[in-house]
């Protein structure tokens, strides 16, 4: 069954396939070089050569620079982490520090032929991050938004005819999966910050995910259906009580339990043992590598019994049972 929130789909896979097919001969670099590529800001950046190494103030960047094959030269993390589901494609990467305050005199140390950052968390730097190399800036919030900015940034390494196969790959998985998924559940994905929960709308890319695996996210649709944002909003306890979804999906940066509020234990996903503590890929899940893991194990958390665990996702990220201790 696919949910009514995916009848959009097919439309963007056509697109995707049509656009894959149509690249069949990749250029040379010299073919493909300069290339001006409009950001988020709004701003044509132009980039003049081949990039050969590439800073990211975001995991979005190190998401797809790995899935190319490549390796950062400088990585922000969260809360003082590095991405788990990045694997060691972080290693050796220099620390910039955290994504919303990136280190700019390490960043400009480092000197990167191109920057790749989150908009809103760059915004009142980015003169800075432009002394320090070519810089991109990306909005990511929805599935539209992914498909973009893997497409842009692909074309702007050189890479564009990949990027586009990326897209067309997720677009292809998420189809199949849609398809096979018996659909029937409620659920809700939750970032806990400071012990406060917060809950997603519809649009964002993750519960998009779970909108295509027939699952009824419990939050519901933005209160702003114009604008992106907000992307989620803060949830009381005793209102997720009231809708007790099937299944919880929490993440949280910090260490330490998820809740010690005595609502948690009266939650019907956690006495079934179907809430879980998932890894930042759900949080950041628009690169090609993050969206795919969050399909595979979504589909898994959400229909056992009807999708398997998936293998290939690094032991550090993968969602462990929610409980009061964890």
């Amino acid at each position: 069954m696919i949910h009514p929130s995916a009848r959009s789909l097919p439309a963007l896979l056509v697109a995707a396939l049509t656009t894959l097919g149509a690249c069949q001969v990749a250029p040379t670099w010299a073919d493909a070089f300069p290339v001006e590529i409009l950001d988020d800001r709004g701003k044509q950046v132009v980039i003049e050569q081949r990039p050969e190494s590439v800073a990211a103030i975001s995991t979005f960047g190190a998401d797809l620079v790995t899935a190319l094959g490549g390796q950062m030269a400088g990585l922000s993390t969260l809360n003082g982490k590095q991405s788990a589901f990045l694997g060691d494609a972080a290693t050796g990467a220099v620390n910039l520090g955290e994504i919303h305050q990136a280190n700019l005199e390490v960043l400009t140390q480092l000197a990167p032929d191109l920057i790749v950052g989150l908009r809103t968390y760059t915004q009142p730097f980015e003169k800075k991050i432009e002394e320090a190399g070519t810089f991109i800036a990306l909005d990511l919030t929805t599935l539209e938004d992914s498909l973009s900015a893997v497409e842009r940034l692909s074309r702007a390494l050189g890479e564009e005819d990949r990027g586009q196969a990326l897209n067309a790959r997720f677009l292809s998985d998420l189809e199949t999966f849609g398809t096979k998924a018996p659909g029937g559940v409620t659920a809700v994905f939750l970032w806990d910050w400071a012990d406060v929960p917060y809950a997603f709308y519809d649009h964002y890319l993750t519960t998009r995910i779970m909108g295509h695996l027939g699952a009824t996210n419990v939050q519901g649709h933005r209160p702003t259906p114009e604008l992106e944002m907000p992307d989620s909003a803060a949830i009381g306890l005793e209102t997720l009580l009231r809708l007790d979804p099937d299944v919880i999906l929490v993440f949280k940066g910090q260490d330490g339990p998820v809740a010690a509020n005595p609502v948690w234990s009266r939650l019907k996903a956690v006495r079934n043992g179907r809430a879980w503590r998932v890894n930042d890929q759900y949080i950041m899940s628009h690169g090609p590598l993050a969206r795919e893991m969050v399909l595979r194990e979504m589909a898994h958390l959400l229909y056992p019994e009807t999708f398997p665990e998936p293998e290939d996702i690094p032991s550090a990220a993968r969602a462990v049972p929610l409980n009061v201790a964890n």
